[in-house]
């Protein structure tokens, strides 16, 4: 039985993913950079901390990663300051599924509080989540299991086989598992490795055919 579903945010519910690789790519060129897309894939669903360190390994220690991520968020906003972020098919949908079954609904995401909220306040979707997580208030990022089990306590939820997550990137596949919890597997930019897998529950080309599976909340 499902108590309560827990969403990933970019890639999942907005297709923001392949606009970040866009935004990585113009700021990094313009100070001078190449930066190719096989990064930035591999920072999919990490925390900023962690993001960070995988770009300085392979950028060097002279890269200004602070100044890099200040100019992207910027352009990441500018480009959806007029039409919002772009939502991904059957993200309404799939938040009517769980009202329509009682189900609450939290967010956590590795992308900053300020930058979340925003763009799910800019969507008009803040008042379907009863609760929020945010990769800065963990200790470990994903793959880890923190920021999942820190949306299921916020939930008021105790066991975390009834809670089903949402997820598009390995990491949050992995951190799902390692919270025991189940994993729903929306497909983005990346293809999980064979044991990455093996810990999915259920697997979907996108939200709106999730929605639309009458069983998936049972």
């Amino acid at each position: 039985m499902i108590h309560a579903a827990i969403f990933d945010m970019d890639g999942l519910l907005f297709d923001t993913e392949r606009l970040c690789c866009q935004a990585w790519t113009d700021v990094s060129r313009k100070a001078g950079y190449v930066m190719d897309e096989s990064l930035f894939r591999r920072c999919v669903g990490r925390n900023n901390r962690d993001t960070k360190a995988l770009v300085m390994q392979h950028m060097g220690p002279d890269f200004p990663y602070e100044r890099f991520n200040d100019e992207a968020r910027l352009w990441m906003r500018s480009a959806m300051e007029e039409k919002g972020p772009p939502e991904k098919d059957g993200i309404r949908e799939i938040f009517s599924l769980c009202d329509a079954a009682g189900i609450p609904i939290a967010l956590a995401t590795s992308t900053s509080e300020s930058s979340a909220r925003w763009m799910i306040q800019k969507a008009g979707l803040t008042d379907r989540f009863t609760a929020w997580a945010f990769g800065s208030e963990v200790e470990q990022g994903k793959p880890a299991p923190d920021i999942f089990l820190l949306a299921m306590n916020r939930l008021g939820v105790t066991q975390p086989e009834t809670c089903v997550v949402f997820e598009d990137s390995s990491a949050g596949i992995c951190a799902a598992h390692s919270a025991g919890m189940r994993v729903v597997f929306i497909p983005d930019m990346i293809n999980p490795a064979s044991q990455e897998r093996s810990y999915i529950w259920k697997e979907y080309a996108s939200l709106l055919e999730a929605a639309a599976d009458p069983a998936l909340l049972q």
